[in-house]
């Protein structure tokens, strides 16, 4: 798996660091399937990725956690811009193997103990979270640059100590990851949308079109038409696929992302509003009340890490 690690050149020639960097990640194939874990950031696109047999439809920017075990094939409704940190977890802490992640405790000090916390984005999986992360802009902006300081060094390897600054970068956005992570769940959002029901791909094209096109008027007459079926028919094919009608779906997908922004940016709440799609801040304001609890002002007050 020499492709997977990070060798030095003029810098310790003999070193290996199982670290590397995919500018143009797929989300397709077996690389790393039995060897690496994979962070990937989804910085442009939307699709419906399949993890294992679990399938589930994401909008851009997203991170997807894998384990050396799994396999992901995606769907995209528009172009896919994504960018992957491949690695063992080893870089972590070096004595660390697949097995201590996945709960192999045996010997292992306070310090190991708590490090394996960060694994959890990767080898937990639930109902509502299996592998996606939704993120906000300016966490998928710090994301992103820190791959891009990574990379970097990985590429260049300046100076007698790129593996140990690689590594503080390594280090930080999974520190990064791990906040997104717990304070999705702390804010009460959805990690991400719940999976898809299984034998329902006949309706992923509707999927991927809401996804794609969730800040524009959208319509259930309009999609009947363009789908070329009736409303009632796509309306029940829908709900057997996510548990909800078509536009009580929209309405919470365009929710969610408001909260990632409300959460991660301080954009004033009108903009906010006319960007999920919502044609004025007094319906956004209704809609967000009865799915949150709360007004916008209430939950930006409550759970914006900048504001704080």
């Amino acid at each position: 798996m020499d492709e997977l690690c990070t060798w030095g050149r003029e810098f310790f020639p003999q070193y290996c660091l199982k670290l590397w960097h995919n500018p143009h990640e797929t989300l397709s194939g077996d690389l790393g399937v039995g060897q690496r874990y994979r962070l990937a950031l989804v910085e442009q696109g939307s699709g419906i990725v399949e993890i294992g047999e679990v399938r589930g439809p994401f909008v851009a920017p997203v991170v997807i956690c894998l384990d050396e075990l799994d396999r992901v094939s995606v769907q995209t409704g528009e172009e896919l811009h994504a960018q992957a940190l491949y690695f063992h977890p080893d870089v972590i802490n070096s004595c660390f193997t697949f097995d201590m992640a996945r709960g192999d405790m045996d010997g292992v000090s306070l310090t190991e103990f708590q490090d394996l916390g960060y694994f959890q984005p990767f080898v937990k999986r639930s109902e509502r979270h299996y592998g996606v992360i939704a993120v906000g802009p300016a966490s998928a902006r710090r994301m992103g640059a820190l791959f891009r300081l990574i990379a970097d060094q990985l590429n260049h390897q300046p100076d007698d100590v790129w593996p140990c600054r690689t590594r503080s970068f390594f280090l930080e956005a999974i520190f990064l990851l791990h906040r997104m992570y717990y304070e999705a769940e702390r804010s009460h959002e959805a990690i991400t949308e719940d999976p898809l029901a299984e034998h329902t791909t006949d309706v992923d094209p509707v999927i991927l079109h809401l996804h794609t096109h969730y800040h524009e008027k959208i319509t259930l007459h309009d999609l009947a038409r363009d789908f070329h079926t009736n409303r009632t028919s796509l309306n029940e094919r829908f709900q057997i696929a996510t548990g909800l009608p078509v536009m009580t779906y929209l309405s919470q997908l365009r929710i969610r992302l408001a909260m990632l922004m409300l959460h991660d940016t301080l954009l004033s709440i009108n903009e906010i509003a006319y960007r999920t799609g919502f044609n004025s801040s007094t319906h956004f304001g209704r809609m967000f009340r009865k799915t949150a609890d709360c007004t916008p002002s209430e939950y930006r007050m409550r759970y914006c890490w900048m504001e704080e």
